[in-house]
């Protein structure tokens, strides 16, 4: 019945110690070799030594009940925790297994860094189908090289790429002797067209484009790719979820025009935690269904005529990188003086950013 929260040793302690205040979280789950990370006094337990503990009564987990809160990156300068539930995240599960069913002869591979929205289905999913769960290495995701000889390695059949290191997967010349894999997913950054073309020149595997912000359960829509395709949409809602392009005045656009994308249905998230004021801008009742909220997503959009949805950019500054979201307001000068950037109390040079 508790909700969890990722946390990446590697952070900077400060950032760390942020995250963990502002999560009001009870326990650290970790290994002896981060306990430095942490903040002192904060109650941690290492996995190689969990304090002895009598089984519970079982606990009856509510669909509204909180599942987990994955913090992104604030125009403030401070991060900002999402709030999702089980409901959400179960309908997101029970989609994808019936959109694209996996079972006992079936390995998922997990690469994602567990602090990234994707890495949840990529655990969940096959621990409640029978499929086996295949981890990599830590920093493993970086390497075609080596994730090519994983999958051959664990005959991997199911496994995800944002699209950038989908193009150097595609590089490896190895690629060609994935005999096993059979479906991969692409989201966190736009999937261009050429490198569907060209992923499908050297592989059979189908490729599936996906996309939904952090604020909406992993992903809310969905695109079979196609190498005759013009252009790679971001598709069609998934099941229980409903997607509107509107105006400023949050008015309906009709096929082709642009405005912005709200998401409504099951995968919205709470908000943000302990952050009413934001979670009142980004959050808001619908006027479509009543009892429904809409998560305003800051995405340029419209609808084309067969009813799928083409992305057209951001109507903010946000930028994304390897799929992670980066607000330019929160560059970090922790981060700097950590990478020995120029002079970190300062911050970076004019025009220059380095982002992580």
């Amino acid at each position: 019945g508790a909700a969890w929260l990722p946390l990446d040793p590697e952070l900077p302690a400060a950032r760390l110690a942020f995250l963990i205040e502002d999560a009001d979280a009870r326990v650290t789950l970790t290994q002896a070799q981060w306990l430095s990370r942490l903040p002192i006094g904060h109650d941690a337990w290492t996995l190689d030594a969990l304090p002895n503990a009598e089984a519970g009564e079982p606990i009856n987990v509510e669909a509204n009940d909180l599942a987990y809160v994955l913090y992104t990156s604030g125009s403030t300068g401070q991060p900002k925790g999402v709030m999702n539930q089980h409901g959400a995240l179960m309908n997101r599960l029970h989609w994808m297994q019936d959109a694209f069913p996996i079972g006992p002869n079936d390995r998922v591979l997990q690469k994602t860094p567990y602090n990234f929205d994707v890495s949840v289905w990529e655990f969940f999913w096959p621990l409640i189908t029978g499929a086996t769960l295949v981890v990599a290495r830590p920093d493993g995701h970086r390497d075609p090289a080596y994730l090519s000889q994983l999958i051959q390695q664990e005959q991997v059949t199911t496994l995800h790429f944002v699209p950038s290191m989908l193009r150097a997967f595609v590089e490896e010349p190895s690629l060609v002797n994935c005999h096993s894999l059979r479906q991969v997913f692409a989201s966190g950054e736009a999937l261009p067209m050429d490198l569907v073309r060209r992923f499908m020149g050297q592989h059979p595997a189908a490729l599936v484009n996906l996309y939904g912000p952090t604020e909406a359960a992993i992903d809310v829509s969905v695109w079979r790719c196609s190498a005759d395709d013009v252009i790679v949409p971001i598709g069609k809602p998934i099941a229980n979820l409903r997607l509107y392009i509107l105006d400023e005045a949050m008015q309906p656009l009709p096929i082709g025009s642009i405005g912005e994308l709200y998401i409504g249905g099951v995968g919205v998230a709470r908000g943000y935690l302990k952050r009413p004021d934001l979670t009142e801008e980004r959050f808001l009742a619908s006027p479509f269904v009543a009892g429904d909220r809409l998560y305003r997503t800051g995405d340029r959009c419209r609808f084309l005529a067969d009813g799928n949805i083409e992305y057209l950019g951001r109507l903010d500054h946000q930028v994304k990188l390897r799929g992670q979201r980066i607000e330019l307001g929160e560059i970090d000068a922790a981060l700097l003086a950590q990478a020995g950037v120029r002079d970190a109390a300062t911050g970076p040079a004019s025009g220059e950013f380095l982002v992580r």
